[in-house]
């Protein structure tokens, strides 16, 4: 099975505390666009399908081509949600996007100064937002479009004391 870049990367002591999860809304997007695309695709290939019967192959072949590019922004949609990674682990805060390059923005866990949630009217009624986690410096990851952002975020507050705490007694254990 596919572990995903944040278990596949754990060190040997880090382990996966919470993983956040997208909205529905975000699905809702590409189910919308999936079925539009779908329909104008169907279409299409019903037009090659006369333009065959009329013996004009070549429009035929064609037509098809052109519905099935209707069928690419609907896969990227999928493959982008899906390969999305929004988690925290013992020891960081990992965001991962991509599907053939990736891009990942992480901070470790005693290095984070503090955690907002961020929502508009529409994620305040619908029940999604995005959780800004800002780091020394300049640091900051974006989890984005969370679903349920007021739970998620005792649960890595959590996740974070935890590490805090582990680290805090290693540190005086070593002293």
């Amino acid at each position: 099975m596919f572990e995903g870049y944040v278990a596949g990367s754990c060190a040997k002591d880090e382990t996966v505390k919470v993983r956040a999860k997208f909205h529905w809304i975000v699905w809702l997007k590409f189910y919308i666009s999936s079925i539009t695309m779908g329909a104008i695709s169907a279409f299409c290939w019903l037009v090659a399908w006369q333009m065959y019967i009329d013996n004009e192959p070549e429009m035929a072949i064609g037509t098809i081509i052109f519905g099935g590019l209707f069928l690419i922004y609907p896969l990227y949609l999928f493959l982008k949600l899906e390969l999305t990674e929004m988690a925290s682990t013992n020891r960081r805060v990992v965001y991962k996007t991509g599907i053939i390059s990736v891009e990942t923005a992480e901070i470790k866990i005693d290095k984070i100064e503090s955690i907002q949630i961020v929502q508009s009217f529409w994620g305040r009624v619908l029940g999604y937002g995005d959780i800004c986690f800002s780091g020394t410096g300049t640091a900051k990851v974006y989890f984005y479009y969370v679903d349920n952002p007021w739970r998620i975020k005792p649960q890595i507050e959590e996740a974070i004391d935890d590490s805090l705490k582990i680290f805090h007694n290693k540190n005086s254990d070593n002293a």
